[in-house]
């Protein structure tokens, strides 16, 4: 009788709880069919492999909505992704030119979710260029950061294969063959014991110079130098600015007044000369013809007789 009992116990807390679970999934399926919703549409230049019917949208990082259909686009190239955005979700997605629609993986999983937020620079640019009339308000997209870590991985392979790594292996071997052939070289030990003799030499030369100067005081010198460098520096300030520059300058100004006299001198002296010459020219010419005829000093004719001379008595 107790067996009996027990059996209809559990049978009826069997078709209860599968009453109220059916309820419950009848009850929460239904109320996503009384929401209160907006479409938006989106379009994607990549593939939305991982994104489904269902998936969430959500708007910097809050759920939004839900992705309600994924198709062909009219160009067939692009995908068409119509949302299903709530209301008050989608007060704040209306005529913001700075919202994007990306494509984000969600855990590791590989199924995806859209994530809108708001965009600068670059990423304002990559959305695709549509050619026909959208049914719904759209949203434009971005690439999203997987795509562009391919992007990022196909650029560094293109550019790892632009390498020319059978040049660049040749160069390798032909180096390590020098490198070898100089290790095997004998003169390398002579250049490294010579190097060694210099490097004890120069230690000991240290040494040397250390001994020699341990006596000398070097705060004297240092401090003459330096006082003699300050003394110079105060002639030369001197000599710019000071009362014996000034002398100085005008010193070289007579000087070159001086040199300016000697010179207009020189030039009479060398006019005078020229007279001279010219004058002693003609006392030898003179002296020549007394010596040739001496009779000339006492009977030589007078001089020309001049227009306005009167007769002669």
């Amino acid at each position: 009788m107790s067996t009996a009992a027990h059996k209809f116990q559990v049978g009826v807390f069997v078709i209860l709880t599968s009453t109220f679970g059916v309820a419950a999934l009848i009850w929460l399926g239904a109320s996503r069919f009384f929401e209160k919703t907006q479409p938006f549409v989106t379009y994607f230049s990549e593939s939305v492999q991982g994104l489904d019917t269902g998936s969430p949208v959500k708007y910097r990082g809050v759920p939004a909505g839900r992705v309600q259909a994924i198709r062909i686009a009219p160009d067939g190239e692009l995908i068409e992704v119509t949302m299903d955005i709530d209301v008050a979700s989608a007060a704040a997605l209306k005529k913001d030119p700075s919202l994007r629609a990306t494509l984000e993986l969600s855990g590791i999983t590989g199924l995806r979710y859209i994530e809108i937020d708001r965009h600068s620079g670059e990423r304002l640019n990559q959305a695709p260029i549509l050619t026909f009339k959208p049914p719904d308000e759209v949203i434009p997209s971005a690439r999203s950061s997987v795509k562009a870590v391919q992007a990022a991985l196909a650029d560094v392979y293109d550019r790892f294969m632009q390498l020319d790594l059978g040049g660049i292996s040749n160069d390798a071997r032909a180096t390590l063959q020098a490198a070898n052939q100089l290790l095997r070289d004998e003169r390398l030990d002579a250049v490294l014991s010579n190097v060694k003799t210099l490097s004890q030499s120069t230690g000991q030369l240290v040494k040397n110079l250390d001994a020699m100067t341990a006596g000398v005081q070097l705060g004297p010198a240092v401090a003459g130098a330096t006082r003699v460098t300050d003394e110079a520096h105060a002639l030369i300030s001197d000599l710019h600015t000071g009362q014996t520059g000034t002398q100085l300058r005008e010193a070289i100004e007579q000087i070159t007044r001086l040199a300016l006299n000697a010179q207009d001198v020189l030039v009479s002296l060398r006019a005078t000369t020229e007279r001279l010459n010219r004058s002693a020219g003609s006392l030898q010419s003179l002296t020549e013809q007394v010596r040739g005829q001496p009779s000339l000093l006492l009977f030589s004719e007078p001089p020309p007789r001049r227009p306005d001379d009167g007769p002669r008595q």
